[in-house]
């Protein structure tokens, strides 16, 4: 019996350790055997991209021989022309080249020429015959000499140039001698070494030809050697040579033939000229020099920007290819991301991702089977320290806020006050359980009840400002909001409220208030004080100051009259200038008696001072002003009268000054019981939030607002930089439009 029950024991303990090993042993297998599989698909994705990658490079560099070998056919067929019994003019010459097509079989080829074995002493000889030449020009070629001038060894001059159009500069260009090339001295060894070899050569030396646009281009020639004279050897070959025919070509047109649109948009190109053919070192970096490459060819491709800055990321293939004896490498680039497909690149994360994620399935439901009891405690543990913590918190929180916080009942009884109701009640435990309307100021305690039961009613979130009524008689203003909290069947169990005293607050803005009031009851005073002293400086001006300048003009004309301009010339002009002086001091005072208290203004009202200072504005600054509105008095308040003329001399002191305006427009209008003053120019404007924000600036924009505000109108600036500035005064009339 004891046995048995041992065996049961040690059974149930075996069974339990299975149990707790049985999700590890699945995660320690899967994890390994999922990344397994996922390098193992990822390699094979990457290998067959390289390969079809390497494949299409390879067949792209087929297509590239395959065009350059017919490029270089067209030579050898052009080298046979001059091997046949006739002998080669220029007419024959151009009329072969055309029968080619360059054009449209041969894209890439600029240019088909013929370039004669000249020596010093048929120079003369030679330069003759071809001005003389009217096989294809009847006029000949009368200006035709050799180029560059001087006297060398030997010349290889071009004779035959097929087109001939853009290209009238090659004709009797000496290719030994070419400015145009980098290395003029390459190029006549290249034409030596073709001439002694009978080989397709190419110097591999870039020229810079100018026609209706500036390419670069690379040159092949071929020699031609005298019909029916031995060319087994070096010395017959040079005994033999005539010339040599060549073509000048554009890599990067030839390039672009030869390959497809579709192979540049995802993968880039670059052409090196690496060396000649018997060259040891032909492959070494330092001898490369670029030709061709698509990313920078024009040719839309975004290969470039694809493959970015991560070349390990990159797959390269380079290929030689073998052209006019030299080795010409073909180097393609392609970003990795490009040669595999879009369901290839998913399959190896696929594959990881269903591996893990059915590891950590079986794993997860393996160990929430043996482990439940064990998480279900620790859940429970977890959660009551998680609600001891939380009640911490919220009793910290309350019991150190400075805001009145409180708890009701639907009833409005307060279950629960934070010690900042101290401050104001005293001990807050002799609170809990009272009816918190009861300090509620009595005109305020209606709203409150009200809104507090509607939060009971609905549930949803209110805020009150309401004043507390202390023991002491004193009232305290506060800001409250309530929030519900709901019981299992969605029922309003309690309201919280947290409120904040708000009494000082509401007693600074009173005062400033207050202080705002008198500052724009001091501005209108100010405005009129001003407007008091302004007219009388201006009656003291017209009363004192204009009434002697008007006895002063009347003494100087009678003196005037009384004086024989021929027994004094010099006093009657003095006396001339003296009365010119004097009428511009009147209209200088006028002036001044305007600006301080015009006159028109009291005399004929707004409209017509507004025209009159328009008129004054544009014949003192050249701005056409412009002033529509009727004709009759506005029937506004003299105040009202005043404060707009003044607004209206400002912005035109403004515009004079800052707008650079050369066109004003001053309007005034009145609908729907609003009367409208609007002055609007067409200057270069400005950023009203600018002006207003900077220190010293905006002074004029403030006084006019001040003086809109003092009468009650309504003041606004529509002003944008570039656009003009418009100034809006808006006035409420009692009598309507």
């Amino acid at each position: 019996m004891k046995a048995a029950t041992a065996a049961s024991g040690w059974e149930s303990v075996r069974g339990a350790f299975r149990s707790a090993l049985a999700p590890w042993v699945v995660l320690l297998i899967g994890v390994p055997v999922s990344l397994f599989l996922f390098f193992l698909i990822r390699d094979s994705v990457e290998n067959l991209a390289r390969l079809q990658f390497e494949r299409e490079a390879k067949d792209a560099t087929g297509v590239i021989e395959n065009r350059l070998r017919s490029y270089s056919d067209v030579l050898y067929s052009l080298r046979a022309l001059f091997a046949s019994e006739q002998p080669v003019d220029r007419l024959r010459f151009h009329r072969f080249v055309k029968s080619l097509d360059l054009r449209d079989r041969y894209p890439g080829f600029i240019s088909l020429n013929y370039a004669a074995y000249v020596s010093p002493k048929d120079k003369t000889r030679f330069e003759a015959e071809v001005r003389r030449d009217t096989s294809l020009d009847p006029q000949g070629y009368p200006h035709f000499s050799v180029k560059p001038p001087g006297e060398r060894s030997e010349y290889y001059v071009i004779v035959y140039l097929e087109p001939m159009t853009d290209y009238e500069f090659a004709l009797g260009l000496d290719l030994g001698s070419n400015p145009m090339a980098q290395a003029p001295e390459k190029v006549a060894n290249a034409l030596r070494s073709g001439r002694d070899s009978g080989k397709l050569l190419s110097s591999a030396q870039p020229l810079r030809v100018k026609r209706a646009k500036e390419v670069i281009y690379l040159a092949m020639r071929l020699a031609v050697y005298r019909t029916g004279m031995p060319v087994d050897t070096t010395e017959q070959r040079r005994e033999a040579y005539l010339g040599s025919v060549g073509a000048g070509f554009d890599v990067e047109d030839l390039m672009k033939a030869a390959l497809s649109g579709d192979i540049l948009k995802y993968m880039r190109l670059k052409l090196y000229d690496v060396g000649a053919v018997d060259r040891a070192n032909f492959g070494s970096s330092t001898t490369k020099r670029l030709l061709f490459d698509s990313g920078q060819s024009g040719n839309g491709s975004n290969i470039e920007a694809a493959i970015g800055a991560a070349d390990e990321d990159a797959l390269v293939h380079v290929l030689p290819v073998e052209i006019a004896n030299r080795i010409w490498q073909l180097q393609y680039i392609a970003p990795r991301r490009a040669m595999v497909g879009q369901l290839d690149k998913l399959w190896a994360p696929g594959v990881l991702l269903a591996g893990l994620l059915l590891t950590v399935l079986l794993s997860g439901g393996l160990y929430s089977l043996s482990s439940s009891r064990n998480r279900a405690l620790a859940l429970a543990a977890q959660m009551t320290k998680d609600l001891r913590e939380t009640e911490e918190r919220f009793r910290l929180i309350t019991e150190n806020a400075s805001d009145l916080i409180t708890v009701h009942d639907p009833q409005g009884r307060r279950l629960y006050v934070n010690p900042a109701f101290g401050k104001l009640f005293g001990n807050p435990e002799t609170l809990i359980g009272t009816d918190a309307f009861n300090d509620v100021h009595p005109l305020d305690r209606a709203q409150v009840r009200k809104t507090f039961f509607e939060t009971v009613e609905d549930g949803r979130n209110r805020s009150v400002e309401f004043r507390l009524l202390l023991a002491s008689g004193e009232v305290r203003h506060i800001e409250s909001h309530r929030s519900a909290v709901l019981d299992q069947q969605r029922r309003v169990a309690l309201v919280v409220s947290v409120a904040r005293d708000v009494t000082e607050r509401r007693r600074t803005e009173e005062d400033l208030h207050d202080y705002a009031e008198r500052l724009r009851v001091t501005s209108r005073r100010l405005v009129e004080v001003q407007e008091s002293e302004r007219r009388l400086i201006a009656s003291e001006l017209h009363d004192r100051v204009g009434q002697n300048l008007t006895g002063l003009g009347l003494n100087l004309s009678i003196v005037a009259s009384g004086l024989q301009a021929l027994d004094k010339p010099e006093i009657a002009a003095r006396l001339e200038d003296s009365n010119a002086l004097l009428r511009d001091t009147v209209d200088a005072i006028r002036n001044v008696m305007a600006e301080l208290r015009p006159h028109t203004l009291d005399e004929y009202g707004l409209p017509a001072a507004l025209r009159s200072l328009a008129a004054g504005f544009s014949q003192r600054t050249g701005i056409q002003v412009s002033f529509e509105g009727g004709p009759a008095r506005t029937e506004f308040p003299k105040t009202v009268d005043l404060a707009m003329f003044r607004i209206v001399q400002e912005a035109l002191n403004n515009i004079a000054k800052h707008s650079s305006a050369d066109c004003v427009e001053i309007a005034i209008s009145r609908r729907n019981g609003h009367a409208t003053l609007s002055v609007r120019d067409n200057g270069v404007g400005f950023d009203p939030t600018k002006v207003e924000s900077s220190d010293g600036s905006g002074w004029g924009l403030r006084i006019m607002r001040e003086r809109a505000e003092s009468v009650g109108a309504r003041f606004s600036l529509k002003a944008k930089p570039n656009r003009g500035v418009d100034v809006l005064v808006e006035y409420h009339t009692e009598t309507g439009a």
